[in-house]
């Protein structure tokens, strides 16, 4: 238990009866100097100018003595309370284990300085990073040479993760020999190395360096900021254990047998359409990966015609992860029509139409299963702009991952929304809140094919009109009355609908207040029992907003509701885009290093109640003898 006394400051009167006994301890160990005068230092009242520089000379000494013992024992007080901690009580294995997943979501460039961090903690976490040869296996280019030798010689061993990484989008001399140096170095220690990653402006002076067998790659990423004029042979086409590929404009011989057997593959070619895979060399890698569990392909269209590649259905029993961004339509048919994924429960499709959406429809009909089952899960959100349709829907159950993302450009809104009302939605199931949002420009007034798909969805908890809609009144007008198609009065639209944000789009606060008393006033009397429940939130957005007596009337209406009038220019924000399931190891996160870096000083500087810096300042200043140990708490 903490004490809750403080400890006084002491008086000068001990202050200088204190520094007496040292001067004259001063004084008595340098009885052998020459230089020191002990009768000086013991009477200084004795003020000549030498007696007076060797008192000075003296008190100096001592000063350092004392601030030496006493880091010391600080050093030794902290090194206790820190052995008390649950953490320090865990195994080395243990504590070592967890230093390598802290360390998974920085990159390698900032892999040491977040290691000395660490380090730095105590003098116990400092042994377990020195003992552990894996945590230093990490090696860039952006290091300083006497930082990769000690990474080399640290690491024993163990086998490295070399990253070699060169800003621009020319390739200059210094990125051309720079980068080939350092890569003929890491060949020349012998070592093995596990991870490969590659940030150039171009790869064709590698060639020599890329194509040499590397049997122990386990994980391969290359992005280059254009394609060279050649491909390259990864690893001279020689299979190996490289199972985890992410390349980025890169033009590589796409049938090489090393890139078999892959267990995830991200290919980014939104920059270098020419340098990507045709749709066949696509399938081949795919079928010569049956273990795949993630696969995500980013690019403007695919080269070969989807309607002259055969091939027959690739199994992949395995596969989770689904990403196809920027392809055409007829490319994403092919894909989904070619593939029998039951295991997947992260989809992603975006697509850019103009013929229709019909063959990628009858597709996706495939996944209804999952899809289904995913909606017991979280909110799902819809957002429909004037040639767009979005479907976002993440789990928020952490016994689950289900992620499903589409998004459709340069296609009919209403028919993709007909189509997920319709396939997507049971009103006799227990189906989640759905949020839809109408963005600017969105026409109500071009097809009233939209309604009856929206009549389905009704667990729709939360409406976003946005500013600039056009015909936002025929919104307002069907959801104020019931639809009588159905042969029940009662059957209102959105009937569990709670959150309302309009944006102006020219109309006036009596349109609102119109649509309100419709829609809980009017028909409050008939169907007092089967009416809709009353908004919790009403919103309108807009510096226009006229009408005061007509906003003092909906001000008594939704009494007791949030309802407000803001008075500022709607700001569009596109919708929720999932991006695909990123590898940690490669996020950048040299803020987030920092962060924690500045967090750690900070804890150590007020006292912090977990864990404190037991190291002295003299091996503090061990620890921070390389360039990039600038890490402390």
């Amino acid at each position: 238990m903490r004490s809750s006394s403080k400890i006084a400051e002491p008086s000068k009167n001990v202050i200088d009866k204190i520094s007496s006994s040292l001067i004259s301890a001063v004084a008595e160990a340098n009885q052998g100097n020459s230089r020191l005068r002990c009768t000086s230092l013991a009477d200084p009242n004795r003020y000549d100018g030498v007696q007076l520089a060797e008192q000075i000379r003296a008190l100096q000494l001592a000063r350092t003595v004392i601030k030496r013992s006493l880091d010391q024992h600080i050093a030794d007080a902290r090194r206790h309370r820190n052995a008390l901690q649950p953490v320090n009580k865990l195994p080395a294995e243990v504590l070592s284990v967890i230093f390598h997943q802290s360390l998974t979501t920085v990159s390698v460039h900032n892999h040491f300085t977040s290691l000395f961090v660490i380090a730095r903690v105590s003098a116990r976490w400092k042994f377990v990073v020195d003992s552990t040869p894996s945590l230093w296996s990490f090696i860039s280019s952006t290091y300083p040479a006497s930082q990769v030798e000690r990474a080399l010689q640290m690491s024993a061993r163990t086998p490295i993760s070399v990253a070699c990484s060169f800003i621009g989008d020319a390739l200059t001399s210094t990125s051309k020999y720079g980068s080939r140096d350092f890569l003929q170095k890491m060949q020349s220690t012998g070592r093995q190395w596990d991870e490969l990653s590659l940030h150039l402006p171009s790869i064709g002076h590698l060639r020599k360096v890329l194509e040499a067998p590397a049997p122990y790659v386990r994980k391969l990423d290359i992005e280059v900021a254009y394609p060279s004029s050649d491909s390259v042979n990864i690893f001279g086409g020689r299979r190996g254990v490289l199972e985890d590929v992410k390349l980025t404009t890169a033009r590589i011989e796409w049938d090489s047998e090393a890139l078999t057997g892959l267990r995830r593959l991200q290919l980014d070619y939104r920059e270098g359409d020419e340098a990507g895979p045709t749709l066949t060399e696509i399938l081949w890698l795919l079928q010569r990966s049956p273990r795949l569990r993630s696969f995500s392909w980013s690019g403007r269209s695919l080269q070969d015609s989807p309607d002259s590649v055969m091939v027959d259905t690739i199994t992949l029993p395995y596969l989770s992860s689904l990403s196809l961004r920027g392809i055409t339509v007829p490319g994403a048919s092919k894909v989904l029509a070619s593939i029998h994924a039951p295991s997947c429960h992260h989809l992603t499709l975006h697509c850019k139409s103009e013929v229709g959406d019909t063959p990628l429809l009858s597709q996706l009909q495939r996944f209804v299963p999952v899809l289904r089952e995913s909606l017991n899960y979280a909110p799902i959100s819809m957002c429909l702009g004037p040639s767009s349709f979005h479907y976002h829907h993440v789990s928020t159950n952490p016994n689950t991952s289900i992620n499903f993302d589409f998004k459709f450009e340069g296609t009919k809104p209403y028919l993709l929304l007909d189509w997920f009302s319709q396939h997507l939605y049971d009103s006799n199931h227990n189906s989640p809140p759905v949020n839809i949002r109408f963005d600017p420009r969105f026409d109500f007034t071009r097809d009233d094919s939209i309604f009856p798909a929206l009549l389905r969805l009704r667990t729709a908890a939360s409406l976003t009109i946005a500013d600039r809609v056009v015909g936002p009144c025929r919104l307002l007008e069907w959801l104020s009355r019931p639809d009588g198609s159905r042969g029940v009065g009662s059957y209102w639209p959105f009937p569990l609908l709670r959150e309302l944000v309009i944006g102006q789009s020219n109309l006036l606060v009596q349109d609102i207040l119109d649509f309100v008393c419709r829609r809980y006033v009017e028909y409050l009397p008939i169907f007092s029992r089967e009416g809709p429940p009353r908004l919790l939130t009403l919103r309108l957005v807009g510096r226009g907003w006229q009408g005061r007596s007509a906003r003092h009337a909906l001000e008594e209406i939704m009494l007791g509701a949030d309802f407000k009038v803001q008075r500022s220019s709607w700001v569009h924000v596109p919708c929720q885009v999932n991006e695909d399931p990123l590898d940690v190891g490669d996020i950048e996160s040299a803020s987030d290093t920092d962060g924690s870096s500045e967090s750690s000083s900070e804890d150590s500087e007020t006292g912090s109640e977990m864990v404190f810096s037991d190291t002295s300042e003299s091996e503090s200043s061990e620890l921070g003898s390389s360039e990039d140990e600038t890490g402390e708490e």
